[in-house]
């Protein structure tokens, strides 16, 4: 047995509110959600980050997000949300997952922006050229 609670979620383990599902990525309900609706999107597949993962994969992955968005939008007649990633944050549940969060009125969020607050000391051409001459390494 897994110790990973999404991949004991995907193997029926443990029960969820699954919303939507196909042979490779599993969407249900977060148990502490932000807002109605706030869902969970993930690859069957387990993985921490989305380097463990081929682009494929993340495709699919991906795909599985606008089909929830498309749902979300129906149900609760928002066409605004935020979608995150916590790219291999220390706490949380280690397997990449995506949130989906319908945004509403008065809802007290905040754009993604807000999440963090921390522009450096180095200017953003500076920053650009540290990250340009990686990519190319890549």
């Amino acid at each position: 047995m897994s110790t990973c609670l999404f991949c004991r979620l995907v193997q029926n383990e443990i029960p969820s509110y699954t919303v939507y599902e196909d042979e490779r990525t599993r969407a249900f309900l977060d148990i502490e959600p932000r807002a109605p609706g706030h869902t969970m999107v993930v690859l069957k597949k387990h993985g921490i980050t989305v380097l463990d993962y081929s682009q494929d994969e993340l495709g699919r992955l991906f795909a599985s997000v606008q089909k929830i968005i498309q749902a979300l939008t129906k149900t609760f007649k928002t066409d605004v949300f935020t979608i995150g990633i916590n790219h291999g944050e220390e706490a949380g549940v280690h397997h990449l997952h995506v949130h989906v969060i319908p945004r509403f009125p008065d809802d007290k969020g905040g754009v993604i922006q807000s999440i963090v607050k921390n522009e450096g000391k180095e200017g953003l051409l500076e920053i650009q050229k540290k990250i340009v001459s990686n990519v190319g390494k890549i």
